[in-house]
């Protein structure tokens, strides 16, 4: 399976579907008003933790003709599409929890367990936490503001257990939004878990998962 970062928080997630045939998944894509290049490349499947946000539901950064779910507001079973089950944790952008539902997308593809953290805003509770169990590679909320607080990820990844978490929808100096950096994320891990690739693109497998949960900062590929 590869996973390349197009930028904010939206992946392509490459891999051979539960059909046996290869698969395309392109997760939140941008508006190119959020600074980033165009996507423009196609999808089998197009996940979108909302529907109604430029930088996170931008459909039409995307070509081909995708079978498209939506986070917010999907069933507890999920929706199957080219033989995987994908499913969401139902969250909030804010911390009362009263603005703009979106959803934590989770899925198994090729062995290995994916979770995109959406727009969540507010500390995750136990049974959010227990519905991650299970990920293998969290895409992460690490820019702070408008999104979960640093201490409150960090407090949530302690309690998911993932073996990799690639950081997102923060800021690399091209993005125009009002988000942050690393530094604060970076600042409760050992340097020793922190990896820096010297690309946009991760491959994965079962037996390349670490042992201990590493940090992977990818480049961005717009």
């Amino acid at each position: 399976m590869r996973i390349t970062w197009y930028g904010h928080a939206a992946f392509l997630i490459e891999g051979t579907a539960g059909d046996g045939a290869p698969v395309r998944i392109i997760h939140d894509p941008f508006s190119p008003e959020s600074g980033y290049d165009p996507i423009d490349e196609p999808a089998d499947v197009l996940l979108m933790s909302q529907d109604d946000d430029r930088f996170h539901s931008h459909a039409a950064s995307v070509t081909g003709s995708p079978i498209t779910i939506v986070g917010r507001g999907l069933a507890p079973e999920g929706e199957t599409a080219r033989g995987i089950t994908f499913k969401a944790v139902q969250v909030w952008e804010d911390v009362p929890r009263t603005k703009n539902v979106n959803g934590m997308f989770h899925y198994a593809l090729e062995g290995v367990g994916i979770a995109h953290m959406g727009d969540v805003g507010h500390p995750l509770n136990d049974d959010e936490c227990e519905a991650l169990r299970g990920t293998d590679v969290l895409l992460a909320l690490t820019g702070n503001h408008h999104t979960i607080a640093i201490p409150d990820l960090v407090q949530a990844i302690e309690r998911i257990q993932p073996k990799i978490v690639i950081p997102m929808h923060w800021q690399t100096g091209k993005v125009r939004l009002d988000i942050n950096d690393n530094r604060e994320f970076y600042a409760f891990y050992p340097d020793s878990r922190i990896e820096y690739r010297d690309s946009t693109s991760l491959e994965v497998t079962p037996a390349t998962l670490p042992q201990d949960m590493r940090i992977v900062v990818l480049k961005h590929a717009r």
